[in-house]
């Protein structure tokens, strides 16, 4: 029987080396013990439950597929997920994210239920992996969902290695002269900053109707229905054709959308949103990488 200060050990040499990437030589050195001993002591992490090592194959999704959407729409890269259950589905691009984003520096943060579910299951794993910021690039709401309180998914993805930046600003204030406000404060004028040095977006494509709703009647009166929205990316709502939809009342707080036209790769979740909503983002001309499954890639490819 292992006693505590002996787990404590085994945790500690197993965080060492398959976490933090260490050599077994580097784990001995800062651990103060001989290198076979550390290769004794990761066997006897494995012994008891403490590591578990899986293989499992590549996420690599149907590269042809792909390779249509790139040919069709210009966009950089992404994923085509095979039919499957949600939760594997989650998992599944959970997994694409950590490799696709881990690299870059300051990675601005969108909103919607298959987001939260997404950066929860990254969490479990830690977080995202690297070095540097994560940040909203819309305003909080009061949305009780995870997935829409959008400095909480900031700070899930954060882990325990990168930066988390809280965004206080409501996303949706209700007067111009409310919105005047808020761009003129301190940590308005923090997130515009980060905005304009953002390395990759990660947003999710969500359809029109939709819910929550995010007070479109306000923002937008008839205009949605009048100009048929069909979907929304940071509740920038846009119809098939990719055109952008404006209201009279729409005075959000979010990333603008010549910030987010400039930037190196935006990466887009459309699991759920249909085959239109996703169409018209890829018509926006914002989305550099894609995430969707075989299906909702064949009806749009027909399109």
């Amino acid at each position: 029987m292992l006693t505590d200060k002996e787990l404590a050990g085994l945790v500690q040499a197993a965080r060492l080396y398959y976490e933090d990437g260490l050599t077994q030589a580097q784990v001995a050195a800062k651990i103060g013990v001989s290198r076979p001993q550390v290769s004794k002591m990761l066997a006897h992490a494995r012994e008891a439950g403490i590591v578990h090592i899986e293989i499992r194959p590549p996420v690599a999704g149907d590269a042809e597929l792909l390779k249509l959407l790139q040919q069709r729409f210009g966009i950089k890269g992404g994923i085509v997920l095979p039919q499957a259950q949600r939760e594997a589905l989650l998992w599944e691009t959970s997994e694409y994210l950590a490799g696709e984003l881990r690299y870059e520096k300051n990675i601005g943060l969108g909103w919607g239920y298959t987001l939260g579910e997404i950066a929860g299951k990254m969490a479990s794993a830690g977080g995202l992996k690297g070095s540097g910021k994560i940040f909203p690039l819309i305003g909080r709401t009061a949305i009780p969902n995870r997935g829409y309180r959008v400095n909480e998914l900031a700070l899930l993805l954060a882990g325990g290695t990168r930066e988390a930046f809280r965004l206080e600003a409501e996303a949706f204030p209700g007067s111009r002269e409310a919105r005047d406000a808020m761009e003129d404060t301190p940590d308005y004028r923090q997130a515009l900053s980060l905005w304009q040095d953002t390395t990759a977006a990660l947003v999710e494509i969500r359809a029109y109707p939709g819910v929550p709703d995010e007070a479109t009647a306000l923002r937008f009166e008839d205009a949605l229905e009048r100009q048929q929205a069909v979907g929304s990316l940071l509740s920038y709502y846009f119809n098939v054709r990719g055109e952008f939809i404006s209201g009279a009342g729409d005075f959000a707080v979010r990333v603008p959308l010549k910030t987010l036209g400039q930037l190196p790769k935006v990466v887009a979740i459309g699991l759920t949103a249909g085959s239109k909503a996703v169409l018209g983002a890829l018509r926006t001309g914002l989305v550099t990488h894609l995430v969707v499954t075989e299906d909702i890639a064949r009806k749009i490819l027909q399109k």
